[in-house]
């Protein structure tokens, strides 16, 4: 990282507290936009991306730099608590951080979906993304955090393509499946119902139909656009209060959108089971908060899976380590170029400075040659002009791929503050001059 910005994280997800807690935190009816907008009023923080789904929160934030980052960890703490109606109390043990390079890589790491619940499932790029433009369109994004998001989107399309991340389209709708016809063998020929029509319910309507399911409902507040997605899978679109005469005719319910409060009671599922004659009823809940109730997993006849399931019990299809490694070593690699990518940008300005400084000395050497020799005709006035300036070209490429190589080190930050000293200081003992404009630019990009 630069010594002018710096990025931080701060999280909290799947991987370090509880799902009831999850469920707690993503059930505020706060939009993300204001988690961005109060990240970037706390002291320090330039701007953030939030990055929210419903097994992760997390704000990763560009920082002025120093040595410590823990005000500004502090007060998005906080924020955490006043964004979700928790306790800081209660939120803070499970919160995670990472600092520069760590945070860099971390980002990386989730972009890839490496540190997802199906490990290796792609939804998350697509939420990363909207992270981004989101921030975006409230101008919260700074150079470095900008930056970093675009790149951690083209690393994870890169793991994925080239260490077999994505393998078998994985997805949280394809784990919960699994778990389905690992009990009763494939579900081709069966009958599904979706809850919700949003972005993620048209991924798990695709994954339905690739798992041979004979046809896809799909239920939701607004019945139009349910239907416009159960088109595409040769189903019917419905209104949620269709929902309890749905449970007795399908074999498979799917919930996939972010309402708050249970759209399928237990009281729902066991009146519809006695309707059912017998045949058992599969519930796929992949929300938090739960679209449907968790207590009817309870009930005889009912095969229920929902996110702390598969989280706790894994896939059978589990990606090889191998895969997973080279996923890790690629990022490694990204995060190193990141950083370089960083110090050589930090060197532009040190050597647009030094180009400056030095291109203005020869121009005034120039007009005070020219004040002193007034009958120099035009022609050989061109020329020396031309012979300056070629001086001053071939005199500023070797420091210029000096000034890079030392950049690209990874001490780079403190070999340009030494260059831009020293070149301070010849500034000012150059012909006992006593202008010192240009030290001052040094300086002010020291």
């Amino acid at each position: 990282m630069t010594s002018s910005a710096t990025m931080l994280v701060l999280g909290i997800s799947h991987a370090s507290a509880p799902l009831d807690l999850l469920e707690r935190l993503a059930g505020t009816d706060r939009p993300a936009e204001d988690l961005v907008s109060d990240a970037t009023s706390v002291d320090g923080i330039d701007a953030a991306v939030v990055v929210s789904t419903c097994n992760r929160l997390e704000i990763y934030a560009e920082t002025r730099g120093g040595t410590s980052d823990l005000g500004e960890l502090d007060g998005l703490g906080e924020l955490f608590a006043q964004h979700t109606g928790v306790d800081h109390e209660e939120i803070a043990p499970h919160l995670y951080s990472h600092h520069s390079d760590g945070a860099v890589r971390h980002l990386f790491a989730v972009a890839s979906g490496l540190e997802s619940v199906v490990v290796g499932e792609d939804q998350i790029l697509g939420q990363v993304k909207l992270g981004l433009e989101r921030s975006q369109r409230l101008d919260r994004t700074g150079r470095v955090l900008a930056k970093a998001v675009q790149t951690a989107l083209r690393v994870g399309k890169r793991a994925r393509n080239e260490t077999g991340l994505n393998e078998a389209g994985r997805s949280l709708a394809t784990a919960g499946l699994g778990f389905f016809e690992r009990r009763v063998g494939s579900l081709h020929g069966k009958t599904a119902l979706v809850i919700g029509a949003g972005a993620f319910a048209g991924v798990v309507v695709a994954a339905l139909r690739r798992s041979g399911l004979d046809r896809v409902h799909v239920a939701n507040r607004t019945p139009e656009k349910a239907q416009r997605l159960a088109e595409t899978t040769g189903g019917t679109g419905y209104d949620l209060a269709d929902l309890p005469r749905l449970l007795t005719e399908v074999d498979v319910v799917v919930g996939a959108t972010a309402a708050t409060g249970h759209l399928v009671t237990a009281r729902d599922v066991e009146e519809a089971l006695a309707a059912r004659d017998g045949r058992e009823l599969f519930l796929l809940d992949l929300s938090l908060p739960h679209n449907i109730a968790p207590t009817a997993a309870e009930l005889p006849g009912v095969t229920f899976v929902d996110l702390r399931r598969i989280a706790e019990e894994g896939q059978e299809d589990e990606i090889s380590a191998a895969s997973v490694q080279a996923a890790h070593e690629l990022i490694d690699a990204e995060v190193e170029q990141f950083r370089t990518g960083l110090r050589l940008a930090g060197a532009k300005p040190v050597l647009t400075a030094l180009r400056t400084a030095a291109t203005e000395a020869a121009e005034a050497e120039l007009d005070r040659l020219a004040r002193r020799l007034e009958g120099l005709d035009g022609a050989a006035r061109q020329e020396i002009g031309r012979s300056v300036r070629r001086i001053v070209d071939k005199a500023l490429h070797q420091p210029t791929v000096l000034v890079r190589e030392l950049a690209a080190d990874p001490d780079g930050a403190r070999h340009i503050a030494a260059f831009t000293r020293l070149f301070a200081a010849a500034e000012t003992t150059d012909g006992g001059g006593t202008d010192t404009t240009n030290e001052k630019k040094i300086e002010a990009i020291a």
